[in-house]
């Protein structure tokens, strides 16, 4: 195979990673694939689609390729999925060449973490969290609450996110909800407890996972549906264990000894 099928199997590979990685449905990452692999030449092209991983089989001047591609970390970043779609479609219509493609792909995957994107996503995270609160009825004193206990959430997330599990990620981050959100509540910062945990959550909470699994579910993506149920289960579990075991540890002992 030449150097140009190494190329779109590649870009095409890449652009499927990223969009599992961020949060895409199945139907849109087997979509993409194929638009890419199609338009590179490539011929029978088979793509298999987990929410774990993804399988590309297909072939190009009579060679028979496969990539395949473990998917360990995810998250929800549509900004990534809105610009892999465009370069997709650029490429499907000959706006952009292989090596163009390919080279956004690269930088996409490989881009170094910046710390002004970190700061404005807790910025912007906070700011969600507290104004979630007031809409749930709480005061505009448990504003500042719930956007602290929501930092400290996005913090530890961050903090964790190379070394634990994401569930144990999800469950760590509902205990600090639980005990930063009480420790404000009895330091007078704010007054509804429930309503600063939620709105500290918010961000973590599993829609667009049980979306997707829907989506997959009309789609006929049995497999791919159940793993992301499943999945969204999973986290929701996590949040309210580790919230449900931070009230009862902060109420429980810890309160006598801080009050």
């Amino acid at each position: 195979m030449n150097d140009k099928g190494h190329q779109a199997l590649e870009f095409a590979g890449l652009a499927g990673e990223l969009l599992l990685e961020n949060g895409a449905e199945t139907p849109r990452v087997e979509d993409t694939v194929h638009r890419i692999c199609s338009t590179a030449g490539l011929t029978e092209i088979e793509v298999i689609v987990f929410p774990t991983g993804i399988i590309i089989n297909a072939l190009y001047d009579n060679v028979r390729v496969t990539r395949a591609k473990r998917i360990h970390a995810r998250e929800t970043n549509l900004n990534k999925i809105s610009v892999v779609n465009d370069v997709s479609r650029k490429y499907a219509c000959s706006r952009i060449s292989l090596n163009e493609g390919l080279a956004i792909a690269r930088e996409l995957d490989t881009g170094k973490p910046d710390r002004r994107v970190f700061w404005g996503n807790l910025a912007a995270g906070g700011i969600a969290s507290g104004s979630a609160t007031i809409l749930l009825g709480g005061y505009w004193a448990d504003f500042l609450p719930a956007f602290m206990a929501a930092a400290m959430v996005r913090t530890i997330i961050g903090v964790t996110a190379f070394n634990l599990a994401y569930v144990l990620q999800i469950f760590l981050a509902g205990i600090f909800a639980g005990f930063g959100g009480s420790l404000f509540v009895d330091l007078g910062f704010g007054y509804h407890l429930d309503k600063i945990i939620v709105g500290a959550l918010l961000p973590l909470y599993p829609g667009i996972t049980l979306t997707n699994a829907v989506r997959d579910f009309i789609s006929g993506d049995l497999l791919s549906g159940t793993l992301r149920m499943v999945e969204g289960l999973l986290i929701a579990a996590a949040l309210a264990n580790g919230v449900g075991v931070a009230l009862s540890m902060y109420h429980g002992h810890l309160r006598n000894y801080l009050f």
